[in-house]
């Protein structure tokens, strides 16, 4: 399961910070639609101005997609969209975090609202420009890369379908390699606690959220002609 030496090639570090910085915003976009104690009127004023300023600022890094969300009108997301707020929030962490905008050693399991205010308080909005940032980020090696991509792998292996020798042998692995925490035969999640031993929704959504930031990483060590493109599984 653990993977052999891999050919890390990161994208250059404008397009990396300009990646996290549309993630962010669709992330935000996301906020400003579950934001019930803010009027629908402003509301609606903080995504317009979030929308102009990414239709202008983020042209370069922006799909289309993203910003079909960022112009959608307050109370007219649908579920896919929502779907998709979600996702770019735990891909903008993993993006922010490979360019140290977030000062954790490693990404947290299970997730962490610290960890994702963080990513949030660092991003620029309207009317900042994105490229004043390359001054305050610095990539993590690509040792560290390789590391995180392969912990990201790790948790969303676990969340599918292991056996009970598929687990040993890897654990065993993992140990050896000294790659992450382990308990019981079993991947530890914060405190310690075995991931067989959580709720399945608990497993669901770690592994959820393990697939956002493995696909997202993937992304940042040059897997893949663009985002849109970048595989979730390395051959």
């Amino acid at each position: 399961m653990m993977d052999d030496e891999i050919d890390i090639q990161p994208w250059p570090v404008l397009e990396l910070i300009g990646r996290a910085v549309a993630l962010t915003s669709v992330a935000q976009r996301g906020l400003i639609e579950m934001d019930d104690d803010s009027d629908v009127f402003t509301r609606e004023t903080d995504r317009f101005e979030l929308s102009t300023w990414a239709r202008t600022e983020l042209t370069n890094w922006i799909t289309d997609a993203e910003l079909a969300i960022l112009n959608t009108p307050i109370g007219n997301l649908s579920d896919e969209q929502l779907l998709g707020a979600d996702e770019a929030l735990y891909a903008a962490g993993a993006v922010a975090w490979a360019l140290r905008a977030v000062r954790d050693e490693y990404m947290p399991v299970p997730d962490s609202d610290a960890f994702n205010a963080a990513v949030m308080a660092w991003a620029p909005g309207p009317w900042d420009q994105v490229r004043k940032l390359q001054k305050q980020v610095r990539l993590r090696s690509d040792e560290d890369l390789a590391g995180e991509r392969e912990r990201m792998e790790l948790w969303y292996w676990r969340g599918g379908d292991v056996s009970a020798e598929d687990l040993v042998d890897v654990v065993a692995e993992i140990e050896a390699a000294d790659l992450m925490p382990t308990v019981n035969g079993d991947l530890a999640v914060g405190g310690g606690i075995a991931f067989g031993s959580l709720s399945e929704d608990e497993q669901d959504e770690i592994t959820w959220i393990a697939e956002q930031r493995l696909r997202a990483l993937n992304w940042v060590c040059g897997f893949g002609d663009s985002w849109e493109t970048a595989p979730l599984e390395i051959d």
